[in-house]
């Protein structure tokens, strides 16, 4: 594998000190539409619920994060793969940010989400190999975490297979996480269906293998008020029911309903999360 010089290896001179590096946390699939950026934010909500700061890389063009989160997002939009591939350094190039983002996270503590829109990801897949950065992560003392998110959906499965075996390959240090986004139905299929075959022969062997996060869809209609409002979990669970009913037009009865339902996914998620032990660097015992 090549490796960065070494004016760019990660560092970590907190390390030394006996203090604890943060933890990193990967965002990714290759399929585009199961739910990335709804994870990212999620984490970063509960993190900041827990009172843990946080920095955000987004490897994507869209503009939830960046409208959600505003200055904590750094976004990095590399040019096309096939341009990319004409010149194998333009890689290294293009992903400078992320990597000046994990140094700033292991000299200050902060926690680092990274956020990979799907078309990116064999792109950073590659990134991650051609710089070495599982021995450079090792060497810091670090060891991050890759939620690969999932829907119901036979692609979008495939993908998250083929997207835990690839981290695996170029980051075998990194903990792995499957998260079953339950925004589109549960994983329960026909017998013999496509889908099926997909959960049994493919997704449902790997959540056995690495650590596993079950999101359970919010009440229908409950969130989608909120996001279109331009709001966070934290933002609705805090608000006041006046508030509620001036970001959703809702009644005062159906405004109480509202929250509550976004209050309950996040208690649910807090729990879930749990079992992917973020509480030592990211999320505390309290989550």
């Amino acid at each position: 594998m090549g490796k960065t010089s070494s004016s760019s290896k990660i560092s970590h001179p907190k390390a030394a000190a006996g203090s604890e590096p943060p933890r990193i946390v990967f965002v990714g699939s290759d399929k585009g539409g199961v739910g990335k950026s709804f994870v990212s934010a999620l984490v970063a909500d509960l993190m900041e619920i827990n009172g843990r700061d946080f920095r955000i890389v987004q490897i994507d063009e869209q503009d939830r994060l960046p409208s959600l989160f505003g200055d904590r997002v750094t976004t990095v939009a590399p040019a096309r793969l096939d341009d990319l591939r004409r010149d194998p350094a333009a890689i290294v190039t293009a992903f400078d940010p992320l990597y000046s983002a994990i140094e700033r996270s292991l000299e200050d503590g902060v926690a680092l989400i990274v956020d990979i829109g799907g078309p990116q990801q064999q792109l950073v897949e590659e990134y991650c190999g051609l710089v070495d950065l599982d021995a450079d992560l090792l060497e810091a003392g670090e060891s991050a975490t890759w939620l690969v998110p999932a829907t119901a959906e036979p692609e979008a499965m495939r993908g998250a297979v083929r997207t835990a075996k690839a981290v695996e390959r170029v980051l075998p240090s990194v903990m792995r996480g499957i998260v079953l986004n339950g925004r589109d139905g549960p994983f329960r299929f026909y017998p013999g269906s496509p889908a099926d075959l997909v959960w049994r022969e493919g997704l449902e062997p790997l959540c056995h293998q690495v650590n596993l996060v079950k999101l359970p869809a919010i009440a229908p209609g409950s969130w989608l008020p909120f996001e279109a409002a331009g709001k966070r979990f934290v933002d609705v669970v805090a608000a006041e029911i006046s508030e509620i009913q001036a970001w959703t037009g809702r009644s005062r009865p159906a405004a109480k309903v509202l929250r509550g339902d976004v209050a309950a996914f996040i208690a649910h998620a807090s729990q879930s999360f749990k079992s992917l032990s973020l509480n030592a660097r990211g999320l505390s015992d309290e989550a």
